[in-house]
């Protein structure tokens, strides 16, 4: 149900940059309830994601169409095709791509998903508006920060502390110099 706190934003967010879209299926940041579900394509050899974890959040992944390669770190990696799906558990580590020479169109679902959709929709709003890099990630380290602490998203690699220490310095920068609320206009407007 969609409030008056909660606006109802774009259904479909496309990244220019990386050629990714999103159709959001049930939106937390409109209201949609705690869970977010999308159907996300990614063009042939689309990147999607490097590998991260969550603390909290178990994200699932069902391809309907193509395939999709799900890396769960140590060198272990699962290809799924159409019909197929993969529940990732909280802290377990996880990244995605598309191997393919098609795209591959899957659906996600996250049982705490207001924050990782806040981390999608800001890093779309980014390369739409020309704030990224040739690789989708953000040129503002502000925002990167911001938008890893939103959706709840720790690289795996980096230590913990070393991260934690970041976010919060990158974090208070962004709040001191207004570029969190230039993010959460840009998000609004996505």
């Amino acid at each position: 149900m969609q409030t008056a706190h909660s606006p109802r934003l774009p259904a479909t967010i496309h990244n220019p940059v990386t050629g990714d879209s999103i159709a959001f299926l049930a939106s937390p940041r409109s209201g949609d309830g705690a869970e977010l579900r999308f159907r996300c394509t990614l063009p042939a050899h689309g990147e999607g994601a490097p590998l991260h974890t969550h603390d909290t959040m178990t994200e699932t992944f069902a391809v309907e169409s193509g395939v999709l390669e799900v890396n769960l770190g140590n060198g272990r990696q699962v290809l799924l095709s159409a019909g197929e799906a993969i529940a990732i558990p909280p802290g377990t580590p996880h990244g995605f791509r598309n191997p393919g020479d098609a795209p591959v169109v899957f659906l996600t679902t996250a049982d705490e998903g207001e924050g990782l959709e806040t981390f999608l929709r800001g890093m779309y709003a980014l390369a739409a508006a020309g704030e990224t890099n040739g690789a989708g990630m953000p040129r503002d380290p502000r925002a990167l920060g911001l938008l890893l602490h939103y959706g709840n998203l720790v690289m795996v690699g980096v230590p913990r502390t070393l991260q934690n220490a970041l976010l919060g310095l990158l974090g208070w920068v962004a709040r001191v110099t207004g570029a969190d609320r230039r993010l959460a206009n840009l998000v609004r407007g996505s």
